[in-house]
């Protein structure tokens, strides 16, 4: 099974760097950091940044920023954690910091960096979000920072979802290719990493995760182009590094993308459903049902595959749903085909609302339907078309007859149709038209009714 050896190379693979932005307690109260508006305009770079700085600052008690990776443009991918039940959250009850503090000294003595992931799966409550992966889906990356928004600066009215979930929200996965939309090419999807082999730049970072990608796109001047090999991309290498550092905690994991206004889960690699698409299915009405309820808006629910009406292989959802085997994942379309990937920016705020309404009833749906999933129990997952078979089974390349000769397949008869020319036809209606003025000579009568029968055994002819 290609995602066991997967995950498999991935223990094998040093532990990723992970910087985490610390903030002292002093500093912070003397040090004041302009908020940017993040529900009325799409932000550059260094305002997102300037805003997660804000929240780090103003949140510091159960909000921590880390520096996942630096891209080709020598931009750092950046992630916020939101993790409510913390030693250091004040609002917290005595007891309940006690027991915040032993788990943190428990994984301060593993020597892991990063954030904190624990054992047993009663631990399994991450939430992780992330946006901004293809450069002009601008709404996403506002959306994503309208989740941070709502969990840090209206955290009373989210108390409930704190409390039971942990969040890692990666706002803007592709920052190289995100300002050279902004400024250059509205219309630009890739990174802007430039090919040795040739001078065209970017790779379509949702097809680069090392899940069926050589099925992918091998053409360098196409949208969703590949890469040269998994994970070739910095920005790519730096999610792995830390979806596999969560991988035991991950309880739901969502990818924000623009603009088929439809939730999805996998497969987008091939067409069939996976063992758990019931619960999927399930998550992912719960956020339908709730944007509806909100403002009437309609959005698709289904494979990523179905809905698409293509195959997508090498992306983030397959790699985090196939290879880490996390309970759940779902990408979530945001509206929409009249909008277009930068909606107006009077649509921001209510997209933005819109969507945390779904996604945050989703993440209760997901901590409830927690225990009804086991992925270890699961069969092994479907192959895309057209996959070679790696394994010892009994397939056409593995399998020989007795003298030595590959069994070629049998091909169907099928009855050909025999081409008639327009003088054969001719022929048949003259010969048809013959035989029915023969039988109009002699005349006969059909009875309409049965005949009678005589007495004498006799039937009553016509007279």
């Amino acid at each position: 099974m290609q995602t066991t050896k997967r995950a498999k190379k991935s223990k094998g693979r040093a532990a990723p760097k992970l910087t985490a932005i610390t903030v002292p307690v002093q500093a912070s109260r003397r040090m004041v950091i302009p908020r940017p508006d993040v529900l009325h305009t799409y932000l550059e770079y260094s305002q997102i940044n300037q805003y997660l700085e804000y929240i780090v600052h103003r949140y510091s008690n159960f909000v921590k920023l880390y520096t996942l990776g630096i891209t080709h443009e020598k931009r750092e991918v950046r992630a916020v954690e939101i993790n409510w039940m913390n030693a250091d959250n004040v609002e917290l009850s005595s007891v309940m910091r006690m027991q915040a503090a032993k788990q943190a000294e428990l994984h301060k003595s593993s020597g892991a960096k990063g954030p904190m992931v624990l054992p047993g799966d009663k631990h399994r409550n991450i939430i992780f979000i992330e946006a901004g992966t293809h450069a002009r889906e601008w709404i996403t990356v506002s959306t994503s920072l309208n989740c941070i928004y709502q969990l840090t600066e209206r955290y009373t009215r989210n108390i409930e979802v704190l409390r039971n979930l942990r969040f890692i929200i990666v706002p803007l996965v592709n920052p190289d290719g995100y300002e050279y939309s902004r400024t250059k090419n509205h219309n630009w999807r890739k990174n802007r990493r430039p090919h040795k082999a040739s001078k065209i730049v970017g790779t379509d970072c949702n097809r680069n995760y090392d899940i069926f990608w050589e099925c992918g796109p091998t053409k360098t001047n196409r949208n969703t182009y590949k890469g040269e090999r998994p994970f070739s991309e910095p920005e790519t290498r730096a999610m792995r590094n830390i979806l596999d550092c969560l991988a035991p905690n991950l309880l739901f994991f969502l990818s924000l993308h623009s603009y088929g206004q439809s939730i999805m889960y996998p497969w987008g690699y091939c067409r069939e459903a996976p063992y758990y698409w019931r619960e999927l299915h399930t998550l992912a009405t719960t956020g339908r049902t709730a944007i509806k309820s909100y403002n009437g808006r309609e959005y698709r629910t289904g494979s990523i595959s179905c809905l698409t009406k293509r195959t997508i292989a090498g992306s983030v959802v397959d790699y985090v749903y196939g290879v880490l085997k996390a309970p759940m994942a779902l990408v979530m379309e945001l509206p929409s085909r009249e909008l277009g990937f930068q909606p107006p920016v009077e649509m921001i705020s209510q997209i933005g609302h819109e969507s945390w309404f779904g996604i945050r009833e989703m993440c209760k749906s997901a901590f409830d339907l927690r225990q009804r999933i086991r992925r270890d129990e699961e069969p092994m997952a479907p192959k895309p078309p057209g996959a070679g078979n790696s394994g010892g089974g009994d397939s056409p390349s593995n399998v020989s007859n007795s003298e030595g000769k590959k069994k070629s397949p049998q091909k169907k008869k099928t009855k050909k149709r025999s081409k008639r020319s327009l003088l054969t036809q001719h022929a048949e209606i003259l010969e048809l038209q013959k035989r029915h003025l023969g039988q109009a000579t002699v005349p006969t009568r059909r009875a309409t009714t049965a005949p009678l029968i005589t007495r004498d055994g006799h039937g009553d002819g016509p007279s």
